[in-house]
């Protein structure tokens, strides 16, 4: 089973999606109508309590309106971080039984030295008992 997970970005404030997200939402549907992946993890809480509105909602609505089945779409709202974002959709992945975990987000996210998103996702697999599971990626060039 392939798993594509969408990391979130932070909203603006009036609630409205970054700029950032849309190229990642863009990404993802793109990512969708070529390759058909199992199920869509969509990652990301209320990490700007001004929006009022988790990531994983507003990205869950938009994947809705570009045509994607709600039976594909799994929320996960409770992340503020992208250490949280592996935390949390981890478990979520193992659970669906993946044995591909496609992880996107922006090319200058996938590439920070800090907290990078596909060691945090490994280190997290590995702690769940999930690191068997195949880790790819997929962002913007």
């Amino acid at each position: 089973m392939k798993v594509f997970v969408l990391l979130g970005n932070r909203m603006n404030d009036d609630g409205t999606l970054s700029d950032k997200m849309k190229l990642r939402l863009s990404l993802c549907v793109k990512y969708y109508n070529e390759f058909a992946p199992d199920k869509i993890i969509v990652s990301g809480g209320i990490a700007n309590p001004k929006a009022g509105v988790a990531e994983a909602d507003k990205m869950e609505e938009y994947l809705l309106n570009a045509g994607i089945p709600a039976s594909v779409i799994i929320k996960e709202d409770k992340s503020l971080t992208t250490k949280q974002n592996a935390e949390f959709s981890c478990p979520k992945a193992k659970e669906l039984g993946a044995d591909v975990m496609v992880l996107c987000t922006s090319k200058e996210h996938m590439e920070r030295w800090y907290l990078n998103p596909v060691k945090l996702f490994k280190r997290y697999l590995k702690k769940y008992g999930a690191g068997d599971i195949k880790l790819e990626t997929y962002t913007n060039d």
